[in-house]
């Protein structure tokens, strides 16, 4: 799609809200990328976080984090629509 004309819209740990974004996004036609980044899965030394140290006092609500970009062109509209769904 698009690399290096992108500007990052929303960074966050909710499902919900990722839903709710990508919905009104797509039905203002407006283009966008997203990506998954789970902090638990990522290689340290000889396994995985999760694999070396286990689950035990993490807090799951953070164990994913979306960030969905946009093209700089549609990133004011994108950002005000963002605002209109997460604050009505």
């Amino acid at each position: 799609m698009f690399l290096f004309d992108k500007e990052d819209i929303y960074i966050g740990y909710s499902l919900g809200e990722l839903s709710k974004i990508r919905e009104i996004l797509e039905k203002e036609y407006i283009k966008y990328t997203y990506k998954v980044i789970n902090h638990h899965g990522q290689w340290i030394g000889r396994g995985t976080t999760r694999g070396n140290f286990g689950s035990v006092g993490m807090n799951m609500d953070y164990e994913r984090q979306y960030i969905i970009s946009v093209k700089k062109s549609d990133c004011e509209k994108a950002k005000y629509l963002v605002n209109k769904v997460l604050h009505p």
